[in-house]
Parts: C-alpha cells; sequence; structure tokens
C-alpha cells in the first residue's frame, strides 16, 4: 500500500467514525454502542487493506526456478604436425613447420558433418601459417616463430563453420645447409661493408694529400710547418727540394734536378737570438717564397705561410711576410736573386 492509499483510508475511516457519534448523539443511543461503531469504522477498513496485500503479494511472488547448468564444452582432439613446409619471403629458403593442432567439431555446424575434420583443422592452421611466414625473411625464423605462437593459440574456426582449431608447441626451422648459408652471406655482407669503408677512408686520403697538401710545393712546405711544433725555418728551407720533389710525383710529373746552383741564402751562423726567431730567418722565408711560386700563386702561398708562422708564435715574421708579399706585383724580369739583394 503505497501513501496515497494510505492517506484515503484514514480519511474514510475519520468520516464514518463522525457519522455514527452524530446519529448517535441524535437519536440518543447508549454511549458503547456508538462507541463500538466508531472503533470499527476506524480499525475494520485498515484489516480488510493489510489481509488484502498480504495475499497479492504472496500471488505475485516470482516462482523460484531451479538453476539451468550450461552445456558441457567439447573436448578437443589433439593432432601432431611435424616438418610442414612454408615458404619464406626468400622462394628459395623454405621454413618446417612443426607443432599440436587441437580441434573440435561445432555442435551447430551446418550442413553434412565433414569426412576429415581433423584434415580441415590443420589445413586451416597452415593457411593462416603460411600468410605470416611468406613475409618473414629467412634469417627471422626465430621472430616468426614467436608471433605464430601468438596468432594460432586463438581459437578459430574454418570458412564453413565446421570445425574450431587452435595450435600450440609452434616450431620453424631451416634446413642445416640453408641456415649454413645464411651464416656465411651474413658474414660476407659484414666483411665487405668494413672492406668499403677502409677503402672510402683511404681515397679520402688519397684524395688530402693530392688536393690539398701536396697541390703544390708552397702548399706542401705550409703543411709541413703546420705539422712541426718548433717552427724550425732553416730545417723547412732545406726540405723545399724534397717537397717539390714529392709535389711532381704526386701529380705525375717530371720530378725536378737537384738544384746544383741553389743559394746558400742566409747561413745559421750568422743568425743569433732575439725575441725567440733567428734575426736572418726573413731572409730564408722571402727567398723560399720567390723561388717556389710567382705571380697570384705567390700571394696564395705567402698569405698560408703567414698563417703557420703565425699559428707558431712567429707574429712578426708572419707580418712581414704580410708587408712583403700581400699586395706586391710580379715585375717582369724580377728573379730570386734580384729580391735577395733588395733584402
Amino acid at each position: 500500500m503505497n501513501q496515497d492509499q494510505r492517506t484515503a483510508v484514514k480519511v474514510v475511516s475519520v468520516i464514518g467514525a463522525l457519522i455514527w457519534v452524530l446519529l448517535g448523539l441524535r437519536y440518543g443511543w447508549p454511549a458503547w454502542l456508538w462507541v463500538a461503531l466508531v472503533v470499527l469504522t476506524i480499525a475494520g477498513p485498515w484489516a480488510v487493506s493489510w489481509w488484502l496485500l498480504g495475499r497479492v503479494g504472496r500471488k505475485l511472488a516470482p516462482p523460484v526456478e531451479a538453476p539451468v547448468e550450461p552445456p558441457a564444452a567439447p573436448q578437443p582432439t589433439e593432432q601432431p604436425v611435424s616438418g610442414a613446409p612454408l615458404r619464406s619471403a626468400h622462394p628459395e629458403y623454405r621454413f618446417s613447420f612443426s607443432g599440436t593442432i587441437f580441434w573440435y567439431v561445432k555442435p551447430d555446424a551446418p550442413g553434412l558433418p565433414h569426412a576429415n575434420p581433423g584434415g580441415l583443422a590443420v589445413d586451416l592452421l597452415l593457411e593462416q601459417a603460411g600468410e605470416l611466414v611468406a613475409e618473414t625473411s629467412p634469417e627471422d625464423g626465430e621472430l616468426a616463430q614467436h608471433r605464430l605462437n601468438a596468432l594460432l593459440g586463438t581459437p578459430r574456426s574454418d570458412k564453413s563453420g565446421h570445425v574450431v582449431a587452435w595450435a600450440s608447441d609452434v616450431r620453424l626451422a631451416l634446413p642445416d645447409a640453408d641456415a649454413e648459408r645464411l651464416r656465411q652471406l651474413a658474414a660476407a655482407r659484414k666483411d665487405e661493408e668494413l672492406w668499403e669503408r677502409k677503402r672510402a677512408h683511404e681515397r679520402n686520403k688519397r684524395a688530402y694529400f693530392a688536393e690539398d697538401v701536396l697541390k703544390s710545393p708552397g702548399s706542401a712546405l705550409v703543411w709541413w710547418l703546420a705539422r712541426r711544433e718548433d717552427g724550425d725555418l732553416d730545417e723547412a728551407v732545406r726540405q723545399i727540394s724534397n717537397l717539390r720533389k714529392l709535389t711532381a710525383a704526386a701529380h705525375d710529373r717530371r720530378i725536378p734536378e737537384p738544384d746544383g746552383d741553389a743559394p746558400n741564402w742566409i747561413h745559421p751562423v750568422h743568425s743569433f737570438v732575439v725575441e725567440e726567431f733567428e734575426v736572418g730567418a726573413e731572409q730564408h722565408v722571402f727567398a723560399a717564397i720567390e723561388r717556389l711560386a710567382s705571380g697570384d700563386e705567390r700571394a696564395a702561398l705567402s698569405h698560408r705561410l703567414a698563417e703557420a708562422l703565425a699559428a707558431h708564435g712567429h707574429r712578426e715574421l708572419a707580418q712581414q711576410v704580410r708587408d712583403r708579399f700581400g699586395d706586391r706585383q710580379e715585375l717582369p724580369g724580377t728573379s730570386s736573386g734580384a729580391a735577395l739583394g733588395e733584402g
């Protein structure tokens, strides 16, 4: 009984009780009579409503049903498979497939039952394994084996809906001869890559010496000075002949004959040390530049030689080289001897 129903019962009971009281007072009924009628009028409807509610509630109670047990799952059949060939991404290499296949016939399979449900299950799993292995390189057999165990471990049904099948303990293997051949090919590729890198390094070194270091006697002299930490200028002058020979040989030119009349510009005995370089050393440098190059090449040689001298701490001598050869133009008939006279 809801709230509205209880309110209606109360109102009707009170009205009925008031009517009995008015009638009893009007007609002079004994007090016990109209009091009894009031009590019955108020209590009667409540008793009847509760009795009806109990009967209706008992009728609407749902019957208790016995639990229905689900049908038992069909028991799968095991079928081992060994040595089934599967083509890899390289057509000449084939994997050998092995594993255990589980299958059962579906209870609600359509149409007539299949004559060989085990073969249908094996064909289903080999077909799906072949699709994955066909995209696998022969070198990645172990990775493909893990992927097949994950893929084929899930039950699946064939297209006709007759069987459900899955597989476990899947293994992929290459013949021993193919596996050894792949190892040899991998080692050969690594050796070839290492050889190509060595050749490229050697070509870079040859280009560096031919196109930069031994491009001209002047560049060779600057390179020699840059590699000497002591900056020995007298030794650099004595190496000029050897550097000219190296430059000529590097470019397949005729090796010049030794200079029989090469001037002995200034002997080291006549020099003395002042502020960390020899007085007279600039004459060696000037004569070497004038003898090794002319024109624009002489300006380039003097510029590079000045940089090398400055890098070894001979900044004053480097500035003298710039001042002497930086803007100087070659005059007709000028020789190294005349330059020495000017010095």
